[in-house]
This record gives C-alpha cells, sequence and structure tokens, in this order.
C-alpha cells in the first residue's frame, strides 16, 4: 500500500474515490452522491486543490482522507477506507500522514468531527492521541 498526495491535475482521482466513499457509507459524510455527482471538472480541481488530499493505493485506490485550514486549527475530514480493507491499518497510515504533515507545515491543533456511535473510527483516534472536546461529537490532537 502507498499513501499518495493528490495533485490538482489529479483531480479525477480524487473525485471517483470520493465518489465511492459517498456510495458506499452515505450516513458517514455530510454531503451527498447525488450532490456531488453533479460537480463540473473545474469544481473538482477547486476541490483537489484545497488543503491536503490523500489516497492511499493498493494498487487501485482503497482509502482517502482530507484536510484543511480552519480558523480553530488544520481539520480532518473525508476519512473513509473501502471495506475491504479496513481493518489492516489503511486508516491508520492515513492519518498519520495527516499528523507527519501538520507538523511540518506548523500547525497546533488537528481537528475533526466523528459520530458518537462510529466506534471503530473513535477507537482509531483516540489511539493515534486524539481527545474528545466540548462540542459534541468533535475531537483534536495538540501537535507537538
Amino acid at each position: 500500500m502507498h499513501i499518495h498526495q493528490v495533485e490538482p491535475d489529479e483531480w479525477a482521482l480524487w473525485r471517483d474515490i470520493r465518489l465511492d466513499a459517498l456510495a458506499s457509507d452515505p450516513e458517514e459524510f455530510g454531503s451527498t452522491l447525488a450532490r456531488e455527482q453533479v460537480y463540473t471538472e473545474d469544481e473538482w480541481r477547486e476541490r483537489a486543490a484545497e488543503g491536503l488530499k490523500l489516497v492511499a493505493l493498493d494498487p487501485a485506490p482503497v482509502a482517502l482522507v482530507a484536510a484543511t485550514a480552519k480558523p480553530e486549527g488544520l481539520y480532518l475530514y473525508s476519512m473513509w477506507v473501502r471495506d475491504s480493507h479496513r481493518g489492516r491499518g489503511v486508516g491508520e497510515a492515513l492519518v498519520r500522514t495527516v499528523l507527519t504533515w501538520a507538523a511540518e507545515e506548523g500547525w497546533k491543533v488537528v481537528r475533526l468531527r466523528v459520530w458518537d456511535d462510529n466506534l471503530p473510527a473513535r477507537r482509531l483516534y483516540r489511539r493515534l492521541g486524539f481527545v474528545d472536546v466540548d462540542e459534541p461529537e468533535h475531537m483534536e490532537f495538540r501537535v507537538s
């Protein structure tokens, strides 16, 4: 498996794995498959260029995660791993790559939102050092 940072010209790679994620687990995202299926190439290029976009390749895309700047810190979002690759360390590798990048870029806090009933994801984030914060369904990691 290889973690690949998506470049803006690779917008179709980001689009395809993102649409796969929305089709597979629609309840886990703050968007819908129907909404994103109609995005134009320009919209996908813009999304691919914003912040950090990572895809796990094995050799085809099997997972994704993104991170973007927010006033409260770097915001990790769109974390998803294909069913066939869950429980194999793919999610951990993606999140560790985001945390390494955050430290290199000078971020002090990485935040995310995860549903309270998504226990596997919450266990992953806790194992990596994320803690619950006062805002419901949010966790954060203090970058050292």
